[in-house]
């Protein structure tokens, strides 16, 4: 029956650690994911924003010429002014992003290192607890085999009970035992 409970501990504690090892697995790839989203996007960002803030400049730097050609000169300094606040509000964005970017594969690092702790103090504790029911069980073992051993003796003895007393068929031509040779061995059962 012990052999059935320990047999039941082992496939809950395997079908607990499968689980765990699949969530860990989906966990990580998720996060390996998301770190390749924000790698990429980071690569692309800056890229992304330089076309857009020249093409913006190119737009702008063309309609400055147009109304210059056209003599509107008030004109051309209210543009040159959009123009620098929408590079500086493009630079400030850019900057603000990065920063975005930072904090979000910082905590990417550190999410990555509590899953590892995480999985290394269950690990660490399902090794524990296993070597511990295995000492446990292997005392018990041992204990339950000495009481095998002498019930095995009793089965083979002939014995029986005499009026609430133990009664046994003694070989008086054994040899005898005890400090005073008082025990003589049992006869086997026919």
């Amino acid at each position: 029956m012990d052999t059935d409970r320990i047999t039941d501990l082992v496939a809950s504690v395997s079908a607990l650690m499968e689980r765990f090892e699949r969530r860990t697995q989906q966990i990580e790839g998720s996060l390996q994911a998301a770190h390749r989203q924000l790698h990429d996007l980071s690569q692309q960002l800056p890229e992304t924003l330089r076309r857009a803030a020249d093409t913006e400049m190119q737009h702008l730097q063309d309609s400055v010429v147009s109304a210059v050609d056209a003599g509107i000169g008030q004109s051309v300094s209210i543009y040159q002014t959009r123009l620098e606040t929408s590079g500086q509000d493009v630079r400030q964005a850019s900057h603000a992003l990065a920063a975005q970017i930072h904090a979000a594969r910082t905590l990417h690092r550190h999410l990555l290192w509590k899953v590892v702790g995480v999985c290394l103090a269950s690990l660490a504790l399902i090794v524990l607890g296993g070597g511990w029911l295995s000492s446990h069980y292997y005392d018990e073992i041992r204990r339950h085999q000495l009481s095998a051993q002498l019930l095995k003796a009793y089965d083979a003895a002939d014995v029986t009970l005499c009026d609430g007393r133990l009664c046994a068929n003694i070989d008086p031509k054994g040899e005898a035992f005890g400090d005073e040779d008082q025990y003589r061995p049992v006869r086997d059962r026919p």
